[in-house]
């Protein structure tokens, strides 16, 4: 029965983009569709699951509502259409023949591209196009006369029906109009209503432009070129996962979760005020400068989207504070909202900086070196003139790194972090290096000398300062009074880089990951700290803020945290937790994507706890698949060096995979395959000679020099290695072989000894927490 179902879906989208004449079916014919691939990956959605499903316009849009019921409490505050971050309406109801369409019962299906629910009564589609302010509202096997659709929500205002449409504004949006008007004809009711066409097919458009007028010729203009428009935003779906990247595995859930975290997470890549990516949908439909690069290589670079890369980099380059007086000069915005800017945190800056050299290694694009030194200059300039101290390292403010929750009032910091903590200053020291890069292309030899002597400053220092021989793990911050602060917390994850002892850091990934690592995410804080706080939620003890990060997951943490396993030789230890994401984004809350937040324990009786924070959160989809592409596939692309390194640390899950990606304006196609105990690896880079540097954990690095379609070949065997590169012809060009690097075997063999029974962290449901007896009065 299923199956029936879904071809049918496959066989009326057909009629869906090119059928009438009316609807612009000019530019696509069935034999021009190319989304089969977002057709197969659709999620049915049965009625008691009432998921989220949110579009965008890839602009300053996005549509928000449930497949069955708007009854979510947590988001219900931005249901419906949001444009340059305000809402216009929560919701529309359709009727036909003046009977509800009834979605609470419908058959649903969630497609990447548009939305679908099925009645008695008619199959209704909601799409949304690339860069138009335009939502289409399709109906199609309609069994009745009229159909109707009016807009819902305490913002929006009926203000006249002619005969062409309904405008409406909205209160948040005063001077704009929205029209509504049906899809297949230009005649409008006095009461609303349109007819059906003859094909028992008749749907809506809702624009949204400066006046009537607009708002109605956009309406025109959707009339005509809503196939291409729809061919158009599909192609370029099908594209990012079937070109710039693919995937296949012998787990089509894994393959079509994958596919799904990178759509999502392209939806949120927007140019909204400049080029951006939103921080969350739907609370932060807005770029953070601290979120935007952390989220950038797993939102466009690894995705093959280096162009637009460049753009968001420009565009945040054009919004530095350059006011040589600000005690923020040089700082990249934190907030770039529609008609503001706020430069309040420490960690952007140093991200922007060295996502600005990620950029140039996989695009290859040095062109940029000269245009943006003195965005580059400005950054360290006025750091060193305001918020570095003796030692090198870049101080901040209490509530200045990513843990800036503030009580409201008197706006004092839930998590203070002053006055220097662990991962600003990792993230100084790699704006450092990225910066003397920079230098030295541009032949600033004095810039590059100065800046490398405090690097070598804060690098030299950072152990001293940040362990003691008490505790297992590093100090979090130095405080205000110089003394380190040994709160166990994530954050350490990005320091891990000054440890020179690599036992000793093995052994802290473990006891991370065992004290802040659940099968959901990584906490904010160790549950043994007495300021835990085991909800993020629980509103009749305390303020959400307070548990933001103090015990909160966050699962952007993820990524590192399965990174620093993948670099202690534990993949199968960091894929469990990979496989988990997936799960959660493709089986629970918004489809598709993966949330904010989730509670650090399940509420009493529950197996698993509650996702909180934003539903569409663009850093830990950005994380997921960064950590994909870069430490499970191990593709990880220099451009500078015409190199692209692979350290490929597949699972013992995956025994057969093959893969493409976009890198270096080139393409990498690879496979591998396992068979008893055999592992074998193929690369072709596709569009460009380069040379492939192969890791292997138990094998010293090899560089194989490869010409633009010639194929790599490997085989791992328990004692040699075995590379191969065959010619376009398939003739053996080189071969060279590796024996068992003793060194690496014995690096392995310390590793199995560390994590030998490495567990997640377990919630200790019976502990007693001083938050938990608070009583909270929510405003």
């Amino acid at each position: 029965m299923k199956i029936t179902k879904f071809v049918l879906s496959i066989l009326s989208l057909f009629l869906f983009i090119g059928c009438t004449e009316e609807s612009g079916d000019k530019y696509v014919s069935k034999e021009e569709v190319k989304d089969q691939i977002l057709l197969d990956i659709a999620v049915p959605i049965a009625p008691e699951e009432n998921r989220i499903i949110t579009y965008s316009n890839k602009r300053s849009a996005y549509f928000q509502t449930q497949s069955h019921v708007l009854n979510n409490e947590l988001y219900n505050w931005f249901d419906g259409w949001n444009i340059g971050q305000k809402r216009l309406f929560a919701d529309y109801a359709l009727s036909i023949d003046g009977k509800p369409f009834d979605r609470k019962n419908a058959e649903v299906i969630a497609y990447p591209h548009f939305l679908q629910r099925k009645t008695d009564v008619a199959l209704e589609r909601v799409v949304l196009f690339d860069d138009q302010d335009v939502i289409y509202v399709s109906l199609d096997h309609v069994l009745g006369n009229e159909t109707k659709l009016e807009l819902k929500g305490e913002q929006i205002k009926l203000k006249n029906i002619d005969a062409n449409a309904a405008y409406y504004v909205s209160t948040e949006s005063p001077d704009y109009i929205l029209a509504v008007a049906p899809s297949h004809t230009e005649k409008i009711a006095k009461d609303g209503t349109a007819k059906v066409t003859t094909n028992t097919r008749g749907g809506f458009y809702i624009t949204y432009a400066k006046t009537a007028d607009k708002a109605l010729a956009l309406v025109k203009e959707a009339r005509i070129n809503h196939g291409k428009w729809l061919k158009e935003r599909s192609d370029r779906m099908t594209q990012l996962i079937t070109e710039n990247t693919a995937i296949k595995t012998e787990d089509p859930h894994f393959d079509k979760a994958l596919m799904w975290l990178e759509l999502t997470m392209d939806e949120m890549v927007t140019h909204q005020r400049g080029y951006g990516i939103y921080a969350g949908i739907p609370w932060f439909n807005e770029y953070w400068g601290r979120d935007t690069f952390i989220s950038l290589p797993g939102g466009t670079l690894v995705l093959g989207e280096t162009e637009v890369a460049k753009k968001i980099l420009l565009s945040f380059s054009k919004v530095q504070d350059k006011k040589s007086g600000s005690k923020y000069y040089g700082r990249i915005p934190n907030i770039v909202k529609m008609e503001s800017l706020n430069y309040h945190t420490t960690d952007g800056t140093p991200r922007f900086i060295f996502e600005l050299l990620d950029y140039i290694q996989y695009s290859g694009d040095k062109s940029l070196i000269k245009e943006v030194y003195p965005t580059v200059k400005r950054s360290i300039d006025g750091a060193l003139k305001n918020w570095v101290n003796k030692k090198g390292y870049l101080t901040h403010e209490d509530a200045d790194t990513w843990m800036d929750a503030r009580r409201e009032g008197d706006h004092a910091p839930y998590s203070p972090r002053g006055s220097y903590a662990n991962d600003i200053q990792a993230l100084w020291f790699k704006q450092l290096n990225a910066a003397i890069y920079f230098a030295k292309e541009t032949n600033h030899i004095t810039d590059m000398k100065r800046w490398q002597k405090i690097a070598n400053k804060v690098q030299d220092n950072f152990n001293k300062d940040f362990f003691d021989t008490e505790h297992a793990y590093m100090a979090d911050r130095i405080d205000h009074d110089d003394q380190p602060d040994f709160q166990f917390r994530p954050n350490q994850l990005f320091a891990m880089d000054f440890m020179t002892d690599d036992v000793e850091k093995m052994k802290l990934t473990r006891e991370i990951w065992e004290h802040l690592v659940y099968p959901w995410g990584v906490a904010s804080l160790s549950q043994e700290d007495p300021n835990f706080h085991p909800y993020h939620l629980a509103w009749e003890h305390y303020h959400k803020d307070a548990a933001y990060h103090n015990g909160t997951i966050w699962q952007w943490n993820n990524g590192y945290a399965m990174q620093r396993m993948i670099e202690s030789g534990q993949r199968d230890i960091a894929f469990q937790l990979f496989e988990n994401m997936n799960t959660q984004s493709l089986d629970m809350g918004a489809v598709g994507s993966m949330n904010e937040n989730a509670d650090a324990f399940p509420q009493p009786g529950k197996d698993y706890p509650n996702l909180t924070g934003t539903y569409m959160q663009a850093w830990s989809n950005g994380e997921q698949l960064r950590v994909w592409y870069q430490y499970f596939l191990g593709i990880r692309p220099n451009a500078i060096e015409n190199k692209v390194v692979l350290a490929p640390r597949i699972p013992s899950k995956l025994n057969n995979i093959s893969y493409q990606e976009k890198i270096i304006n080139a393409h990498i196609k690879g496979t591998y395959s396992i068979k008893d105990g055999v592992e074998k690896y193929t690369y072709i880079m596709d569009g460009k000679d380069v040379d492939l540097e192969f890791h292997h954990e138990l094998f010293a690095a090899v560089t194989m020099p490869v010409k633009s379609g010639e194929r790599l070949e490997i085989t791992r065997n328990q004692k040699e290695l075995t590379l191969t590169v065959f010619s376009i012809e398939g003739k053996q060009r080189e071969l060279k072989k590796e024996h068992l690097d003793t060194k690496m075997a014995e690096r392995m063999s310390t590793s199995a000894e560390i994590f030998a029974g490495t567990q997640f962290c377990k919630p200790s449901m019976d502990r007693e927490y001083e938050c938990m007896k608070q009583t909270f009065q929510k405003k």
